[in-house]
């Protein structure tokens, strides 16, 4: 399979990315397509998962248009990620009966107290790994029973973002492992479907697909899909795995006690293990290699309230440009913010508050406050949450010995600088721009059997921190200790105010 070209395929939040790649990672081509989502009372979010494999198609009949003539013969597999907790009823033909509840999705907090009284976090801990939480899967399917048990009665199975996809390339119903753990109906141990907790949560064991390594190849296009995507029948597709999992194998997090940050909406940190830590705060979930597990927390809006930031207060400018210039005006605050603080949860914060009603803040804003301290603040901010996460992974006994940055946050070397002195550790910019992408090739390759190794060679940029002797990590320190106070402070403010928003 010489000069073997792969398709990447990203089922994020906000859009649909697809990279065509060499097998040396070069990527050749990417196209993009956003989709709608839908806020509704309750906190209620959904997507519709026709409109997925509408962008697929759609971004993959754009990229082989740069194919040259035959170049599709060449095409060795395609690897796919996505985001993760969706819960997706699907009906014997692999039509949705409903809509995709996605990760931001809190509606099912009943049910989820109702597995807190039936079944319990310490059983749940010791089976599962994770925290009960209405975001992850299992109280989403019991809400769609308990409130439309028609259709319930009609789901043949429950997929994943990516096992629709998987789904509609292939006409197979797949779930691949990494995803087993925020189901929170799986043995994150064994890597199996767990009767006890799916009978706990009083579901039937038949809506569970059969469970496949992430990179495993479970069938080839079919003939319908070649229709729609202009794409030779029978090109592999491997099994797939959730969105941080694939980023960090493309920053080349394979080994016991290499770290991750990954910056896109969310900013995930995790750590590779070589067994599951089984807590109440962090994610645990297999990585794509056997026998290694990510421990993982997130800002849950870490990146994305940078967005939020250039799509509400940078008038004139678009894309790249908004970013470059909100990157310079940051570099005009001195480390501190002139004494703003940003705590970054506008979507509410799983690990370490696991709190849905928590909302972001700035709080230390004075007459002399400008732009760019805002936005110095948001990029600390960011960075004051990972340390969070980071010093409850060493507490949880997992061991950082190096941590790679990927992702869009990753661009910024202003961004980085912060991290590194905030956290007070070095780190690694891996050269790949397309990390998640490269993590699919990487795992469809393996999968097609033109790699014998999920290891690759680092290169990048190395960040150190600024020497403890000068005036930057102390102001950074004093900081972060406001920072953790800020939410014990803020509490019930934050739930008053949802409640006041939920009325209006």
């Amino acid at each position: 399979m010489h000069n073997s070209l792969f398709f990447s395929i990203d089922i994020g939040t906000s859009s649909c990315k697809t990279v065509l790649m060499d097998e040396t990672g070069a990527a050749l081509g990417s196209a993009s397509r956003e989709y709608d989502t839908c806020f509704e009372d309750g906190d209620a979010v959904s997507q519709n998962a026709a409109d997925w494999w509408e962008s697929v198609c759609e971004t993959i009949r754009v990229l082989t248009k740069i194919l040259p003539e035959g170049a599709a013969r060449r095409i060795a597999g395609i690897g796919i990620d996505g985001q993760s907790s969706v819960m997706l009823p699907v009906d014997r033909d692999g039509a949705p009966l409903f809509q995709a509840l996605i990760w931001t999705d809190h509606r099912s907090r009943k049910q989820a107290e109702r597995i807190d009284r039936e079944i319990g976090q310490e059983t749940l801990t010791a089976i599962n790994g994770n925290k009960n939480d209405a975001s992850n899967v299992a109280p989403k399917i019991m809400w769609f029973r308990d409130t439309y048990p028609g259709l319930y009665k009609r789901t043949y199975r429950i997929l994943s973002s990516v096992g629709y996809i998987v789904y509609r390339l292939t006409g197979k119903f797949t779930h691949n492992l990494s995803e087993g753990g925020l189901t929170q109906l799986f043995d994150i141990g064994r890597g199996e479907w767990s009767d006890e907790l799916i009978g706990g949560c009083g579901l039937r064991r038949d809506l569970f697909p059969e469970l496949s390594p992430c990179y495993a190849v479970v069938g080839g296009i079919s003939a319908e899909a070649s229709a729609e995507l202009g794409l030779p029948s029978g090109i592999p597709v491997i099994a797939g795995a959730m969105d941080v999992c694939a980023c960090a194998l493309g920053t080349g997090a394979v080994s016991v006690n290499d770290a991750f940050i990954t910056g896109g909406t969310v900013t995930a940190v995790g750590v590779c293990t070589d067994r599951p830590i089984r807590n109440r705060s962090l994610h645990v979930y297999h990585h794509i290699m056997p026998g290694v597990w990510c421990n993982v927390a997130a800002v849950d809006f870490g990146g994305g309230s940078f967005r939020w930031f250039r799509d509400r207060f940078m008038a004139g400018y678009t894309g790249t440009n908004a970013y470059d210039e909100m990157n310079r005006l940051a570099a005009q605050s001195a480390p501190g913010a002139g004494g703003l603080l940003f705590l970054p949860s506008l979507v509410g914060q799983r690990c370490p508050q696991w709190d849905t009603e928590m909302r972001g803040a700035f709080v230390g804003i004075t007459a002399r406050s400008g732009k760019e301290d805002f936005l110095r603040a948001v990029m600390e901010g960011n960075a004051y949450g990972v340390r969070e996460i980071v010093e409850l992974q060493e507490r949880e006994g997992a061991r950082l010995e190096k941590i790679l940055i990927a992702g869009g946050i990753s661009r910024s070397d202003l961004w980085l600088q912060i991290f590194a002195d905030v956290l007070r550790r070095r780190i690694l910019r891996v050269r790949c721009r397309e990390d998640t992408a490269f993590g699919n090739l990487i795992a469809a390759g393996y999968g097609v059997g033109l790699f014998d190794s999920f290891e690759v060679p680092l290169t990048g940029r190395e960040f150190e921190p600024i020497p403890g002797s000068d005036a930057v990590p102390p102001a950074y320190e004093r900081m972060y200790a406001c920072y953790q106070g800020l939410y014990p402070a803020l509490k019930d403010t934050f739930h008053t105010l949802t409640g006041i928003a939920s009325e209006q």
